[in-house]
This record gives structure tokens, sequence and C-alpha cells, in this order.
């Protein structure tokens, strides 16, 4: 079966909710590199993204709330559940084809499916970062969102309030997760 745009997410969304998982609990207020949030902080972010995207596609009253449960448990079972959430309200008929105001503004949902899937990435590359795991998503979703990403931080102005930090280098043996990661702004040779 061929792989499709909403299937790869979902590949993405259930690694990145195996790392989550992992986060032991005394990482949870650990550090990442996005120097604004620690561990719990950037899962909840996701979460809230997840949140803004999966309703804006009609996912309605089934998003489970985030922080209802501030144990580390019900951290990562809401994690996994607001992925799900968030998959279907993409897999849903027609749902790419219609248009959605997202904060990215009024797009097809393979528009806005597009930022949601990088966004995990990269914060997928984050989370493993500050837990010492490994972000094992598919290279071939890691390469095209990179090319995504080429064209989307060509057209950005840089500077305060950009959505990226600018540009850094990565090592030439450098993974397909860290090209990314380092294309986004990351810090990837430490």
């Amino acid at each position: 079966m061929p792989t499709t745009p909403v299937t790869a997410f979902a590949e993405v969304l259930d690694t990145l909710a195996h790392l989550v998982e992992s986060v032991e609990e005394e990482r949870w207020s650990a550090p990442t590199p996005c120097a604004d949030w620690n561990v719990r902080q950037l899962v909840e972010h996701l979460m809230a993204g997840q949140h803004t995207f999966a309703a804006a596609m009609g996912a309605g009253p089934s998003l489970p709330p985030v922080g209802a449960d501030a144990t580390s448990e019900g951290l990562k079972k809401t994690f996994r559940a607001s992925s799900a959430v968030q998959v279907a309200a993409f897999e849903r008929p027609g749902a790419l084809e219609r248009t959605v105001q997202v904060p990215i503004g009024e797009v097809p949902g393979a528009v806005a499916l597009r930022p949601q899937t990088l966004e995990h990435l990269a914060h997928g590359w984050d989370l493993a970062r500050a837990t010492g795991r490994k972000a094992l998503f598919d290279e071939a979703t890691v390469e095209r969102e990179t090319e995504f990403a080429h064209r989307v931080t060509a057209q950005l102005p840089p500077g305060p309030g950009a959505p990226f930090a600018p540009a850094r280098t990565a090592p030439e043996d450098a993974s397909a997760l860290d090209r990314l990661a380092a294309l986004l702004g990351r810090d990837v040779t430490g």
C-alpha cells in the first residue's frame, strides 16, 4: 500500500508518541533545544497545536483536554489520544480538499497537514535530544519534509518573530533528521 501524506503523518505521530511514552519521570522538567520549554512544556505545546489543527479540520469535542491529567502517565495517554484525534480529522473524507482556517491562514487541508508534519518532526528531534533517545522517523518522510522546509524557510523573512531560528550547517555525515533540525536552526553538533 502506498504511503499517503496522512499515513506518513500518522507514522510520525506514532513514533513521537513512543518517544513521549518513554520519558522518564525525572526528565519531564529537563531543558530542550527549544530554550523556552522543558520536556513537559514541549509536549503540551505539541498537544495544543494538535488541538488547534484537529478542531479546524472538524474534530470537535472528541479532543482530550490538554493538562486535564497533569501526571506523567496522564500526559502520555493524553498525547497519544490527542494524536489519534488529529490523524482521524485529517483522514475524514474530503478533509484534505476542504478549505480550513488554521494559524497559517485559510488553506486546503492538505496544506494544513504539511506544517503539522514538519512541526512534529522538528519537535520529535527536540524531545529525543532532551531525553537521550533516538527519534526513529521514516527517512523518506524526513527527506520529503526537508524539501518542503527548504521552500518554506526560503520565503520567510529572517529576524524576530520568525518561526524558526536561522539555519545552521549540519555535518556531512548527519542523518536526515539532523539535517532537517539544522535547517530549522537547531545545533546538531552537540
